[in-house]
């Protein structure tokens, strides 16, 4: 299992001499983002802190000089173990992690000594149906944007209905999306209302059956328009209606990661890398960005 480890490492090397961090070209932008990589060359802090299973000890596990996940550390503490993420260290240096203090609800990185891994052989957190994530201070993310953009990497396995990867909730329910992306195992949605008394618009694209999957969506509430691009093709844009046009959009709580809504069910499958902003980004350019990241 060590060579294992050694291996991933070795590969993050071959392409880390003069290459920049992923997200290095949206520094600045980022409100919060999470990876199992060093995504921005400022973040001087651990990548994860984990929970060992056997006997509930926990360690921060950071990265290699290469920017690569530390596995040898990670598999060195979990031993024969399962391990699971407690929080997921925001790279923006905002502050906003990304928190589970429940056992149960904490998504699994290591599975009885086995890592497991996502696109390309590199590492993600798995999600079992009942597990989920809090951001922490971002309540605040929707409130009076004129356009938002979260971009995802992940993989929706479970087949019990509507899985969700991420949403932030309407100002009066929590359970009720304000605005989402998730889906299935053949199509992925994303989903926007402003007014909490809204219809929602929703973009829907199809995906290959339990892919791993790049995903960026983009809300332009001022500019009455919702994106979702799937794996660098051409959005897919659904209309705003005249109402909705506005950037009054308050939360009830933070946004989630992998939890249920009041439509939805908790994801089962995987997610490699998260990243939000509070403006429209270029999504070409984010997608190309998620590239690297799976490399």
């Amino acid at each position: 299992m060590a060579s294992f480890g050694f291996s991933l490492d070795l590969r993050r090397r071959r392409r880390a001499h003069g290459i920049v961090a992923p997200l290095e070209g949206f520094a600045g932008q980022l409100y919060a983002t999470f990876g199992l990589s060093r995504l921005l060359s400022a973040h001087g802090g651990p990548c994860l802190r984990v929970r060992r299973g056997s006997d509930g000890g926990e360690a921060d596990i950071g990265f290699t000089g290469s920017g690569a996940l530390d596995t040898g550390a990670l598999l060195a503490f979990a031993g024969a173990a399962s391990a699971y993420a407690t929080r997921w260290y925001d790279q923006t240096g905002g502050g906003r992690d990304a928190v589970q203090t429940a056992g149960a609800a904490q998504p699994r990185i290591v599975n009885a000594g086995v890592l497991d891994v996502g696109p390309n052989g590199r590492p993600c957190l798995a999600f079992s149906g009942a597990q989920y994530l809090d951001i922490q201070n971002s309540v605040e993310f929707s409130r009076n944007q004129p356009a938002l953009t979260y971009a995802v990497i992940a993989r929706i396995a479970g087949t019990g209905g509507t899985q969700v990867l991420l949403y932030y909730p309407i100002t009066s329910t929590v359970g009720s999306v304000r605005g989402y992306i998730g889906g299935t195992t053949m199509a992925i949605s994303a989903q926007m209302r402003t007014a909490d008394a809204s219809s929602p618009a929703t973009s829907t694209a199809a995906v290959a059956s339990g892919s791993w999957n790049r995903l960026v969506a983009r809300g332009r509430h001022m500019e009455g328009a919702l994106d979702l691009a799937i794996n660098g093709a051409l959005p897919v844009n659904s209309a705003l209606t005249p109402a909705q046009r506005t950037p009054d959009t308050n939360q009830a709580a933070n946004i989630r990661v992998g939890a249920t809504t009041s439509g939805g069910a908790y994801l089962t499958g995987g997610i490699a890398a998260l990243a939000l902003a509070q403006s429209a980004l270029d999504m070409a350019a984010l997608d190309a960005a998620q590239v690297q990241v799976m490399l």
